[in-house]
């Protein structure tokens, strides 16, 4: 459908349709400390706020972002962690390996493991949006001993959302752009397409973007079209769904259960997620707390960034051995429990 869709524009349009005007670099993206990290197979790119002899609190965005989509936890958190937002491999100034096969969950999370290790710590407080919580999810299941908590934004546990997709119709068909993007070329075009116009809908349309619309400034936007005008740079990202769908460097099934402490932020407006998988997910966590936001969307911590960060700094003031919290929504507290599903 999005194909035919596709066509029919082109047929009305024709080259206009794929014209692409000079982004020049927008100053909102130059008063950050840029800094690049060799690790095995990829430079990563990453901006940094705050003393290094800190806490590191690593910051990992999600599709189609990079790391700008932390600004507000950039400047909020600085005073008390050494908060480093990457670009993913694939996005922004990061490298973009070429073929599916280097963008399986495996690599993925090797990636944020030795970043962790690059950056000179043992472990780190790991916040998380979208593809980037999927990634960190695993990272928490595979190698707990490198998280020291998680913070989880607006997407459910792997299983739980395999669970959700495969059980209920209603999120099989908010999911439908995943199989769209197993498709060679034509994801890339649309997406570039009349000047990116799909890709910034998805944070200032009615559908899906943002609710307060003031915190996707038009700079932000303009931020948003010079990363992804960069050569092949939407490429990487819909790789990762490619990749995801062929099950390359899929983790054992038997792998489940995340024992950091984990907070789950939910945007309830969230036009692509169900938030039963949010509810589900504290099922496969040892110690888990869930906290709502009716008035955001996907983009919570864009959308509703002074709740959201007040929300991640309680969170990551509590004791290790309790997240007891009068006022969470939904809380998974016993260290002992195994998940059920």
């Amino acid at each position: 459908m999005a194909a035919i869709t596709l066509g029919i524009q082109y047929l009305k349009y024709g080259n206009a349709m794929m014209a692409h005007p000079p982004h020049l670099r927008p100053k909102v993206l130059d008063k950050w400390k840029h800094n690049f990290l060799k690790i095995s197979d990829i430079k990563i790119h990453y901006v940094e706020a705050g003393d290094p002899k800190n806490p590191l609190m690593l910051c990992v965005h999600g599709f189609p972002e990079f790391w700008y989509s932390y600004r507000y936890q950039l400047d909020y958190f600085k005073n008390k962690y050494h908060v480093v937002a990457i670009d993913m491999r694939g996005y922004g100034e990061s490298d973009k390996p070429v073929g599916v096969e280097n963008y399986g969950i495996d690599l993925l999370v090797k990636d944020l493991d030795e970043i962790i290790t690059g950056l000179g710590k043992e472990k780190a407080f790991v916040v998380a949006h979208d593809w980037g919580a999927v990634v960190a999810w695993v990272l928490a299941m595979l190698k707990p001993q490198k998280v020291e908590k998680l913070v989880i934004l607006n997407v459910p546990h792997p299983r739980a959302f395999q669970k959700l997709l495969m059980t209920t119709l209603s999120q099989f068909r908010r999911s439908w752009y995943m199989f769209f993007f197993v498709c060679p070329y034509l994801p890339e075009i649309s997406l570039r397409s009349f000047d990116m116009k799909a890709l910034i809908s998805m944070f200032r349309g009615t559908k899906t973007g943002l609710i307060h619309r003031e915190n996707f400034t038009d700079e932000d936007v303009e931020a948003w079209k010079y990363i992804f005008s960069m050569p092949h740079a939407m490429t990487g990202p819909v790789n990762y769904y490619r990749a995801a769908m062929r099950r390359i460097g899929t983790p054992p099934k038997d792998v489940k259960t995340v024992k950091p402490p984990t907070l789950i932020i939910w945007g309830e407006k969230d036009a692509a997620l169900d938030v039963r998988a949010a509810e589900n997910s504290l099922t496969y966590c040892t110690q888990a707390q869930l906290k709502r936001i009716p008035d955001a969307s996907h983009w919570v911590q864009q959308d509703k960034p002074h709740l959201v960060n007040e929300y991640i700094d309680k969170f990551l003031a509590e004791d290790n051995n309790s997240t007891n919290d009068n006022n969470a929504d939904h809380q998974n507290t016993l260290p002992s429990q195994k998940s059920s599903l």
